[in-house]
């Protein structure tokens, strides 16, 4: 591995635009990838991970080009040995998003792609030969037996036989299907693949198999490669460096090991406690995000990740528990949507023997304070009595005076927006517990 960067990503947008009206008139945009930056050296493997949703396939597609970049930069081998002269109207030369067709079809034969579903981009009415070869061909090779020795060679570098060439793609199981999509992103001997949950399709017994073909493949022809998963386990087995992703953007980024032992932003620790553990002695506290789930669409204000984090920063003027004060924040939000609805808790406490009417205000807080994980009391004074002050108007039936009082919640998180913090080694994180001028509050201790 070298300290040059083989693919450079600066600042990579990928918006795709909601319409309406039979103009179809521009009204908004899912912003799937939201200005994305990182490098990925030669010889190494940079893993991409999140949930499903927080678009990293879309990323993949668009550093690949498969997609057309809202904005942005993908430069290819053109951010170390080959400098970093750029063109006089301020493009770089080597930026993949400004190539036209030729130089598209000449990127191609240099990066690769291994899909998430093999049966899907395997044709069903090709041999796999034959679809295997059909790269060859298209980048001009017009000699049908050298395709074909490629191939079989190929078919048994990824453990399938060369006697395979002829057979069709149902036929083989889907660790066998993978293994044919692996052969066909390695035909034109690529620089860099981008490999998109290229395990999640198949069966746990041979994840790990493919895994392993993986790295020696990476070995033996030096590739580069960003490897996409929502699994941190699978990250941790495979990849260098890691790039932790959440609604469109990049969270944390580091050194893999570094990331897992010592993760500096919530949502990697809460990814990092689901994976599972084999030793039952193991004490480790299972994070549950809880709260309100973003839209791309409309992207909160802020750190991005305030609506479901378990460490969102408190105002200065409260002091209680921290799993509390994310109840209450999630409480405001769902009071604001108008997702809290005390008639119809009041008419199922009521029954069908019941007038709605007779069931109690009390009561009517007393159950909404068990739907939204809110304390019978809160231990700060204050708090309590703010909290109070809008039950007592939503049991009224005043949504607006309960809205207005919750409004008097909030959080640094969801105002600021924040910078990157560089914890030494590469290891960068983009959260406002990390920087100096936010009071911190100290982690919540493991039970």
């Amino acid at each position: 591995m070298t300290d040059d960067p083989i693919v450079s990503v600066r600042n990579l947008k990928k918006h795709y635009p909601i319409t309406e009206g039979i103009l179809s008139r521009q009204v908004g945009a899912a912003k799937a990838v939201d200005g994305i930056s990182f490098d990925i050296a030669e010889g190494e493997t940079l893993g991409l991970v999140g949930e499903s949703g927080c678009g990293k396939s879309t990323a993949a597609s668009s550093i690949i080009r498969l997609e057309d970049p809202t904005d942005g930069e993908v430069i290819f081998n053109g951010g170390g040995r080959q400098g970093r002269t750029r063109n006089s109207d301020g493009t770089h030369p080597n930026d993949i998003t400004k190539f036209q067709d030729e130089e598209l079809k000449a990127f191609r034969r240099d990066a690769q792609m291994i899909f998430q579903d093999p049966s899907s981009s395997l044709d069903p009415r090709m041999t796999v030969g034959s679809s295997v070869a059909e790269m060859l061909l298209v980048h001009g090779m017009t000699d049908k037996q050298r395709r074909r020795e490629i191939v079989e060679d190929l078919l048994e570098r990824v453990g399938l036989s060369a006697d395979y060439y002829d057979r069709y793609p149902h036929e083989f199981s889907g660790g066998q299907k993978q293994r044919i999509a692996m052969a066909r992103a390695l035909v034109l001997n690529p620089e860099f693949i981008v490999a998109d949950e290229p395990v999640s399709a198949l069966d746990v017994s041979i994840r790990a198999e493919i895994l392993s073909l993986l790295n020696d493949i990476q070995e033996e022809f030096g590739l580069s490669m960003l490897f996409i998963s929502h699994d941190m386990s699978v990250i941790r087995e495979v990849c260098d460096r890691v790039a932790v992703m959440y609604l469109g953007e990049i969270v944390e980024i580091g050194d893999t090991e570094d990331v897992f032992s010592d993760p500096q932003h919530p949502y990697t620790e809460a990814l990092l406690s689901a994976i599972p553990t084999p030793d039952p002695t193991v004490d480790r506290k299972n994070i549950e995000l809880k709260g309100t789930v973003p839209s791309p669409i409309s992207p909160p204000s802020g750190c991005r990740f305030h609506t479901r984090c378990h460490r969102v920063i408190q105002s200065d003027e409260y002091d209680l528990e921290q799993e509390h004060w994310r109840a209450l924040l999630t409480f405001r939000d769902r009071v604001r949507g108008g997702e809290v609805d005390p008639d119809s808790i009041r008419t199922a406490l009521s029954g069908e023997e019941r007038d709605p009417s007779d069931v109690t205000d009390e009561t009517v807080k007393s159950e909404l304070r068990t739907e939204f994980d809110l304390p019978e009391r809160i231990s700060d004074a204050d708090a309590e009595s703010t909290l109070e002050t809008a039950l007592d108007a939503l049991a009224e039936g005043r949504f607006d005076d309960a809205t207005e009082t919750l409004s008097t919640f909030s959080t640094p998180c969801e105002k600021e927006e924040p910078g990157e913090t560089d914890h030494g080694d590469g290891h960068l994180s983009s959260c406002l517990r990390n920087q100096s001028e936010v009071r911190a509050e100290p982690a919540p201790a493991d039970d």
